[in-house]
């Protein structure tokens, strides 16, 4: 069964904080094996989550989105996947629905599979991302601001 293998991590790229359209995002990349990043793809990527999200909130809002997210870009077998992820209500994690390009059109995300959070490498990601907003956003050490600066400085290794 090829799609049981076992598992293998894959490189993870962190890129710098996008800060676009009010939205502060951080930005990684995933390589299958024979794959490789492409600036131009996360490029798109980034204008596409962009185009999708909400309009930023605050970081004091307390009943909206905080403008932070996450932004993944798999660059995996099968396609280009980017599941991008943003934080509300100080400690919800909310998610755009999947974003996918073929690799006929690797810059042209469309919507991918609808129920989909995403894969064992993007989750990786993302609970490094939830365990790092507990440590820092809602640490209760120092102001917001400076515990912003902490958690967008902190990436996976």
């Amino acid at each position: 069964m090829d799609h049981l293998q076992a598992f293998k991590p894959r490189p993870i790229s962190a890129f710098p904080v996008a800060r676009q359209n009010g939205w502060l995002l951080k930005r990684y990349a995933i390589l299958a094996e024979g794959r490789e990043s492409d600036d131009g793809v996360m490029t798109a990527a980034l204008s596409e989550a962009c185009a999708r999200l909400p309009a930023p909130g605050a970081l004091a809002d307390q009943t909206g989105n905080h403008g932070v997210g996450v932004q993944i870009v798999h660059f995996a077998q099968v396609a280009v996947v980017s599941p991008v992820f943003y934080w509300q209500w100080g400690s919800v994690l909310a998610r755009l629905p999947q974003m996918r390009a073929q690799w006929q059109t690797p810059s042209v995300f469309e919507d991918g599979v609808p129920n989909v959070l995403g894969c064992v490498w993007e989750m990786e990601i993302v609970a490094f991302e939830v365990a790092a907003w507990q440590r820092t956003m809602l640490s209760g050490v120092g102001r917001p601001a400076e515990r912003l600066d902490a958690y967008l400085g902190t990436f996976v290794a």
